[in-house]
């Protein structure tokens, strides 16, 4: 009878052991419906994930994605414009103490709804105006370009990169918001950020674009916050340039807002930054 005990004993242990361990290990949250978690990134319905890539005809996609089959497999974000209408936006100290905050005043523009990906990348290196770099899926957004090679692809496209005051009066609007998509917290359905993290495990690049539509500013441009942090074209000092809106990398949700800018030495590349245009017609 003891033995029993015993044993029944040490079966419940194991059995509460093991429900611990599955609920401090489980998946977070961060994929839309039609997409599904596959490693750190977000692939389509029916993907496959080879060596961080989305791979293979989807069957569905996320909100707002392109299902892409033939040629171009993948969940791809369409190449629309968002207008930003002329004004100024102003923001805090970093440190949200009282005192005098900054402020971007810009003239009408418009500004890309998604962050550049390896498909629309394609069509530049096709027309011989952007050069042929190491490329990830069709939908992934691009990443490990320089200033001026994202330079070139704004011009390919009839744009330019975004002024600093340009890119911030996208993030804040009228009203200063904490975040891109306005004050509720930074959770991994909203961006792509501690991809090697919380969010998720062993990030090699970054998602695909447009796989966070909770996180879209409430005039529809996606992915201001995380994924790929993105040039703008002013705003460090001289020698120095700066990028915007954090990315997959980052594992404090500080980053993710849009006051935050990481200086950058000009004519380097990184895993971790990407590019959007704005164009000076402000129509979509």
């Amino acid at each position: 009878m003891l033995d029993r005990t015993v044993g029944w004993l040490l079966g419940a242990a194991c059995t509460a052991l093991i429900v611990v361990l599955a609920s401090t290990h489980r998946v977070v949250p961060r994929c839309p419906a039609g997409m599904e978690p596959l490693g750190a990134r977000c692939c389509g319905l029916g993907q496959r994930l080879e060596a961080g890539l989305c791979v293979g005809a989807p069957r569905a996609c996320g909100e707002g994605l392109e299902r892409r089959t033939g040629s171009t497999e993948g969940c791809v974000a369409p190449r629309r414009r968002v207008p930003v209408g002329a004004g100024q936006s102003s923001w805090r100290p970093p440190d949200d103490t009282a005192g005098a905050g900054e402020i971007a005043r810009t003239g009408a523009f418009a500004i890309d709804a998604y962050e550049v990906t390896w498909d629309a990348w394609a069509r530049c290196v096709a027309a011989q105006r952007c050069p042929s770099l190491p490329a990830g899926d069709p939908g992934q957004a691009v990443s490990g370009v320089t200033r001026d090679e994202a330079r070139l692809f704004c011009r390919f496209v009839g744009g330019r990169l975004p002024t600093d005051a340009e890119w911030l009066r996208a993030a804040i609007g009228d009203v200063e918001r904490r975040y891109p998509w306005g004050d509720p917290d930074a959770l991994c359905l909203r961006a792509a950020f501690a991809l090697d993290g919380r969010c998720a495990r062993g990030a090699t690049g970054p998602d695909t674009a447009g796989a966070r539509p909770w996180g879209k500013t409430p005039s529809g441009v996606h992915d201001l916050a995380g994924n790929v942090a993105e040039w703008v074209d002013d705003g460090a000092p001289a020698g120095d340039v700066a990028v915007r809106g954090g990315s997959f990398r980052e594992h404090d949700a500080m980053a993710l807002r849009p006051r935050w800018r990481r200086v950058v030495i000009d004519g380097s590349r990184h895993d971790w930054i990407g590019l959007r245009c704005v164009y000076d017609e402000a129509t979509p």
